[in-house]
């Protein structure tokens, strides 16, 4: 078994494509490989699904015994797992290293190897390269791979390697590398039409792949209990996915399963699931229309069932949405408008206690905020949480109406504190 790292000097230095072009590449060797994407991002774990969606690890969120138990839980069975860093190696949490993805290889005591754009750069690589090794030493820091890179850097590759430094790779830049991005990030990997067998043939041509896979043996297999995941209900769970509606954490929707089965759908296919309860990630639902969907979850809202929406499932769920083209009729659930705008509202962690009593959770969680619009709630609207984020008011989240509960918050269920509280029965 093996596992290790890919990080960047910063973002914008080509980790996803490097990562995804070594996980084609293993998986044609037939190795059995789990993507993982260090932080709270949704769009990046998407790019993996030619393989299977990659699962989030965040220190912040999860705290560092959660990251162990999905790490563990995720690896068993597996031959190799590689974990696609966030931002630069040590950007965490408010100006420290927590929650970085230097914290994440420390956690779990994993190599890591550093991705260099080296366009423009020739030996003041060598100097940052030797800056990140110096910075923290407990950190392992097995080598680097140049992105973007030339036939001269061939010359720096033997410049590092005569101070004792491996270098994983020289990468040109290459078309099939590129990916276009949007508001929130890169497009959804759903989105992109992608070579997986030029990526696997560019990662044995330009990546040591034998040389990764010696640096990032492990000698311990994972066999989890999972006492967390395992089954005790039946409820129905209906979950909207498709390109309007695709964020939602791995651990989230396997620690749903324990209380019942999951039902996909796709609102942008017209498909409708009568179950007992909903599950409404966020995601792009205003770039597209789906009236068909909302009539039925109105409906389902309407006649108490359990509704539980985030960031693009609130909007959904409010009684209009407003941009540039115009405003839209959404579902009118929530006694509240939203207001899309061309700049971000609000970016970063969230801590949260529930406040009012509601069917989905009680106790404190931890989460994230990542939204261009704001909401624009009646002063009567309730709500479950308070936050210490912008939340839909400030600070206060999760509007509350008939059994629906929708928020800004995207929070995470290994949360500490988080009890979720469905049953058999609602």
């Amino acid at each position: 078994m093996h596992a290790f790292v890919i990080s960047g000097t910063h973002s914008g230095t080509g980790k996803t494509s490097i990562s995804l072009a070594i996980t084609a590449a293993l998986m044609k060797r037939k190795l059995k490989v789990q993507p993982f994407k260090a932080g709270p991002d949704f769009i990046d774990p998407s790019h993996y699904s030619f393989c299977e969606w990659a699962v989030n690890l965040d220190a912040f969120m999860m705290g560092e015994d959660g990251v162990r138990s999905s790490f563990h839980k995720w690896m068993n069975g597996k031959d190799v797992g590689i974990i696609e860093g966030v931002m630069g190696l040590f950007d965490g949490y408010r100006l420290s290293d927590f929650s970085s993805t230097s914290h994440i290889a420390k956690i779990l005591n994993l190599p890591v190897i550093l991705v260099m754009n080296v366009r423009a750069m020739s030996l003041s690589a060598l100097a940052l390269f030797e800056g990140f090794r110096n910075f923290d030493r407990e950190l392992k820091i097995s080598g680097v791979i140049f992105n973007s890179a030339t036939r001269f850097h061939l010359k720096l590759k033997k410049i590092f390697e005569e101070k004792g430094y491996r270098v994983f790779g020289v990468v040109p830049e290459l078309k099939a590398l590129e990916t276009e991005s949007r508001h929130l990030g890169l497009h959804l990997g759903m989105e992109v039409e992608r070579d997986v067998r030029a990526l696997a043939e560019l990662a044995e041509e330009y990546i040591d792949l034998d040389g990764i896979l010696e640096v990032s043996e492990l000698q311990t297999e994972f066999d989890v209990d999972g006492e967390e995941f395992k089954k005790n209900g039946n409820l129905k769970i209906g979950v909207p996915f498709d390109q309007a509606f695709s964020f939602y954490y791995r651990d989230n929707l396997e620690i749903l399963k324990r209380i019942g089965d999951l039902h996909f759908f796709s609102p942008l296919k017209g498909e409708e699931v009568d179950c007992d309860v909903y599950y409404i990630g966020g995601g792009y639902p205003e770039l597209y229309e789906f009236p068909g969907f909302l009539r039925f979850i109105r409906k389902e809202a309407v006649s108490e069932k359990p509704v539980y929406a985030e960031c693009g499932g609130m909007m959904v769920l409010s009684r209009n949405l407003e941009g540039e083209n115009g405003k839209r009729k959404m579902a009118g659930v929530l006694d509240m408008d939203v207001v899309f705008t061309n700049r971000i509202q609000a970016l970063g962690y969230v801590r949260g206690r529930v406040i009012k009593n509601n069917p989905f959770f009680s106790g404190g969680f931890r989460g994230h905020e990542f939204h261009y619009s704001y909401a624009v709630p009646d002063r009567d609207v309730r709500f479950a949480f308070r936050t210490d984020g912008k939340g839909i008011s400030d600070g206060f989240d999760g509007a509350m109406a008939y059994n629906t509960v929708a928020g800004y918050t995207h929070i995470h269920f290994y949360s500490k504190e988080l009890s979720v509280k469905l049953r058999e029965k609602v």
